[in-house]
């Protein structure tokens, strides 16, 4: 009997130690395997974090440049025209933009005024029209000048001296066909 209760005692010790054994074999393993996860996921996000900064800031939208071609004998020819009281003028200007951005912009409705010392004195219609992308396109812009008597004398004298400058304020539609 006493062989046989020190039989079941180490027993029990060996089934304790294999217990024990057999616990701390998984829990060091699910650890491990929960810090690998979580470096998987903590790499995944900065990856796709830098990939997204540097997709969006190659797509961020830049401002277009503009170059208005401007024709110092047209000019002239409207300002003498205006010094002789001849009080409206129309004409086409032509208009450059360089469109640096990745992506087609369509223009419609546009339209605006000039305005000289406060006062309204003309006028400009954009056709529509589309703006390539990274490339520069031409507009021809319709203005037309209507100027009372006395704005005319002073746009007149403004420019034979040297120092013509209008407040030009307008606005136009404009859609991103990829965006839609």
């Amino acid at each position: 009997a006493m062989r046989s209760a020190l039989d079941d005692a180490a027993s029990a010790a060996r089934s304790r130690i294999s217990l024990s054994s057999n616990r701390a074999t998984p829990r060091g393993s699910s650890i491990q395997r929960m810090y690998c996860a979580c470096q998987s996921c903590y790499l995944f996000t900065l990856i796709l974090t830098i990939v997204l900064f540097v997709v969006g800031m190659s797509y961020a939208p830049r401002e277009p440049e503009y170059n208005v071609c401007a024709n110092e004998l047209a000019w002239k020819s409207i300002v003498e025209g205006m010094a002789s009281l001849k009080m409206s003028a129309s004409f086409d200007l032509l208009v450059s933009v360089y469109n640096p951005n990745r992506f087609e912009v369509d223009l419609s409705d546009g339209s605006g005024q000039f305005h000289h010392d406060g006062e309204y004195v003309g006028s400009f219609d954009i056709p529509e029209g589309k703006v390539s992308e990274k490339a520069i396109s031409d507009i021809v812009v319709k203005v037309t000048f209507t100027p009372d008597k006395w704005s005319a004398l002073s746009l007149t004298s403004e420019y034979y001296r040297g120092n013509l400058k209008f407040v030009i304020g307008g606005h136009s539609h404009v859609k991103i066909p990829k965006l839609w």
